[in-house]
């Protein structure tokens, strides 16, 4: 295999990959320099345009001439003075997770790893938000572990990779349902079966514009997509939970903690316990 480099300005990034797929050169990769900015419940960005990119383009072939070829055609479509060629190994995708000690006698890690003295939450990362490695998650991962799930039901808001569910499965909830906006259902399910559980329901769609409804209410929700968000939802949640019940949110940033725990318990919530690590904050509150 090889790869092709050259240098390309960002903004004119997008009009050069649908040249580029018009000729069916299709492995078009480049990191977009971006700025990172703070906002009030967490972080934004914003793309610098004017600014020049490495243009990476893989050629799936061992032979030069295409590599070559390739090349030419790229120069004349783009109009693109130099371009390097370089041979590169065929790369694999690692779908293995290395072991995230929790701290508590839990250990996060991939099937193939062998734990001793402390219990396993067997997982497979395949892309979507939650795999144990921010913050928010592992302090959400400490609470539910934390708790006794017995006879209680669950609903997970914003759902990603499913591992708080599957966290509060292992714990022995009766129900769980985990939702989020993208299909993440197999993804779940997969996980779900590494650490043989078979009680979550997965529903994709976006539960503020009715595309999901439920009639039950819930022991124990969990939302951890940001403050903002959170807000968004505390109608809905506060018509889905439980008097007595719990709410366990993260996502939150210690510089809009309070604010956003006001407006919770403006809803009817007590504070039971708050942590953070860095600058990221997690809370567990119960419906009065």
């Amino acid at each position: 295999m090889f790869k092709l480099t050259f240098k390309f300005p960002l903004s004119k990034a997008d009009e050069a990959t649908e040249k580029l797929y018009i000729h069916d050169i299709y492995n078009v990769f480049y990191e977009s320099p971006i700025t990172i900015t703070k906002t009030d419940y967490g972080y934004g960005y914003y793309e610098n345009e004017d600014e020049f990119v490495d243009f990476n383009i893989v050629v799936e072939s061992d032979d030069i001439e295409e590599a070559r070829n390739q090349k030419n055609l790229i120069m004349n479509t783009l109009k693109v003075n130099e371009i390097k060629i370089e041979s590169i190994n065929n790369v694999e995708l690692n779908e293995t997770l290395e072991p995230i000690d929790l701290n508590n006698g839990w250990v996060l890690c991939s099937p193939e790893y062998e734990v001793e003295g402390k219990n396993k939450i067997n997982f497979i990362p395949q892309g979507a938000f939650g795999t144990g490695l921010h913050e928010t998650t592992q302090d959400c991962l400490r609470y539910i572990l934390d708790e006794d799930f017995k006879n209680k039901s669950v609903l997970d808001i914003g759902t990603g990779s499913g591992i708080l569910s599957i966290a509060t499965a292992i714990k022995k909830a009766e129900t769980v349902v985990a939702v989020d906006i993208r299909d993440v259902n197999e993804e779940i399910q997969l996980n779900a079966s590494l650490n043989e559980l078979d009680n979550i329901d997965v529903y994709v769609g976006n539960i503020l514009e009715n595309e999901i409804t439920f009639k039950d209410k819930f022991d124990y929700i969990i939302i951890n997509i940001g403050g903002e968000e959170t807000q968004m939802f505390m109608d809905f949640i506060n018509n889905h939970i439980k008097k007595g019940g719990t709410l366990l949110v993260s996502g939150l940033v210690e510089w809009t903690f309070d604010l956003v725990a006001d407006k919770i318990k403006d809803y009817g919530y007590t504070l039971i316990s708050s942590c953070q690590t860095n600058e990221w904050c997690t809370a567990l509150l119960t419906k009065i």
